[in-house]
């Protein structure tokens, strides 16, 4: 369940990285903004490769 509270909030950290590179009137506030957001894409994509991991280990029996 731990899994699903930690993608929810990363994709809400995401989601208000783009909101504040999108409002952003200058560059430190657009490159924060975006580099939030990718930070949570690459999460995500960390969090999907840790579980088929998990379930490769399961399935090969260790």
């Amino acid at each position: 369940m731990s899994h699903w509270i930690m993608g929810i909030l990363s994709a809400l950290f995401g989601f208000i990285g783009l909101f504040m590179a999108a409002g952003a009137r200058d560059f430190g506030i657009l490159a924060f903004g975006l580099a939030l957001s990718g930070f949570a894409i690459l999460f995500c994509w960390w969090m999907i490769k840790l579980a088929y991991d998990e379930a490769e280990r399961e399935q090969a029996g260790g």
